[in-house]
């Protein structure tokens, strides 16, 4: 039999579960505890001592609901070498279709961030899914840039003002708090700011 053990705790693999929230399912622990069964379904004859194909999953509200054993590996990549080596986190919604709140992203944050201390993982091996197999997971709409940004210790401040810079126009896209700013980007910045000000 294979063994369950994780090899090592290298990576951390973000996942969308692919299925739209529902209005009657407010924290998503429906949609959870069917990923649970169907995965059972599919794998326990195999391997009798699986119950999830991930080891977190993150409700619509923020909850954070317990699939497989932190030192279980999951069958979640598509790729044994990752299978064996990485955390596994769920993001319940298919975001090719909705918009994740910030309630929801926030608690993937958190997550995310004391796994990453507790194992010493590094910010560049948190991967989403299609990092490493042809996929579409976790989504086209996945904050991605916000997410990984907000897994380094940046104060909110620095957050805030990229998004202030960004409903008044300053900026047309979302840039890391810490990014260099080259020369002709700052005088892009103040055309834009002199631009809002004249009300153009």
């Amino acid at each position: 039999m294979i063994n369950k053990n994780i090899i090592e705790h290298k990576f951390i693999v973000i996942h969308h579960s692919g299925i739209l929230n529902e209005e009657n399912d407010l924290t998503g622990e429906k949609m959870w505890n069917g990923i649970l069964i169907n995965h059972q379904k599919e794998w326990c004859k195999k391997f009798p001592w699986t119950i999830a194909p991930y080891h977190y999953g993150i409700g619509i509200k923020g909850d954070i609901f317990k699939g497989q054993d932190e030192n279980n590996f999951c069958i979640h990549a598509g790729d044994d070498y990752y299978n064996m080596r990485s955390l596994a986190i769920c993001f319940l919604g298919n975001f090719e279709i909705e918009i994740m709140n910030s309630n929801q992203l926030l608690a993937g944050i958190n997550l995310v961030k004391d796994l990453m201390r507790k194992y010493y993982i590094t910010v560049e091996n948190v991967l989403r899914h299609k990092d490493i197999i042809q996929t579409q997971c976790p989504g086209k709409n996945f904050p991605w840039e916000k997410f990984s940004n907000n897994l380094l210790d940046i104060p909110q401040y620095k957050y805030d003002a990229i998004e202030f810079g960004l409903k008044l126009g300053l900026i047309k896209n979302y840039h890391s708090p810490d990014e260099e700013v080259d020369f002709g980007t700052l005088l892009t910045i103040l055309k834009n700011f002199y631009k809002v000000i004249r009300g153009e």
